[in-house]
């Protein structure tokens, strides 16, 4: 009977043993398969990351151009005038005044930034009358020292304008009704702006002016 027992619990123990062993292959190929299935999961990952790609970068430059087209337009105002622009405002005054004076009257006028200086053609309106004569050759003169006058002043005439908007000379030809040349005479800046100072008196003023005075071919003196 022992050995009955011995042998089934033998048998017994080969079947535990086997059936033990049935289980673990049987359980270890199921595991195995069940642990393949999760490497599908990354999935929904792959399309997470492909929806965060920056895609409003474009408008954020779009202020920098403003920005940038903002800055040019400052410093464009800002520029300093060039002298012939600045000739151009200093003959706007000339005719303006000319204009106060009579406003059917006006020069011809020209400017010549490169050599500092500004030509005037003017029409005179009667030169067999001395008084007429006299008073068409003295306007230019007092013309340029009006401008010379408010220019240089500290009281806010032209705020935003200095001695640099006048012409260093101021050439003149003066003409006949019909269009001759009767004289040409000039003035220069420098004279003006002494007598402005005090530095000439009026008399030595006008005799600088009369003295670069030229005889044109249509000249007379008829009035004498």
């Amino acid at each position: 009977m022992t050995n009955i027992k011995t042998m089934f619990g033998g048998v017994a123990l080969a079947l535990l043993i086997m059936s033990a062993g049935c289980s673990t292959f049987i359980g270890g190929s199921g595991p195995a398969e069940e642990t393949d299935m999760p490497t599908q999961t990354p999935e929904p990952m792959t399309e997470i990351t492909e929806t965060t790609t920056p895609v409003p970068t474009e408008t954020k430059n779009k202020p920098v151009a403003t920005e940038e087209v903002e800055t040019k337009t400052e410093s464009a105002t800002e520029r300093e005038l060039s002298k012939a622009e600045k000739f151009e405002k200093f003959d706007e005054n000339m005719q303006r005044i000319y204009r106060k004076l009579d406003y059917n009257r006006s020069a011809e006028t020209e400017i010549f930034p490169e050599n500092d200086s500004y030509h005037m053609t003017i029409q005179m309106r009667d030169t067999t009358n001395r008084s007429k004569t006299v008073d068409d050759r003295l306007d230019p003169l007092w013309n340029y020292y009006v401008i010379v006058e408010d220019y240089n002043d500290n009281d806010d005439s032209y705020s935003d304008r200095d001695h640099t908007y006048i012409p260093d000379t101021v050439n003149i030809t003066f003409v006949t009704e019909d269009g001759g040349a009767f004289e040409t005479t000039y003035i220069k800046y420098n004279w003006a702006y002494k007598y402005y100072t005090d530095e000439w008196s009026l008399r030595v003023f006008m005799a600088k002016y009369g003295s670069t005075t030229k005889e044109g071919p249509a000249y007379h003196d008829k009035w004498k």
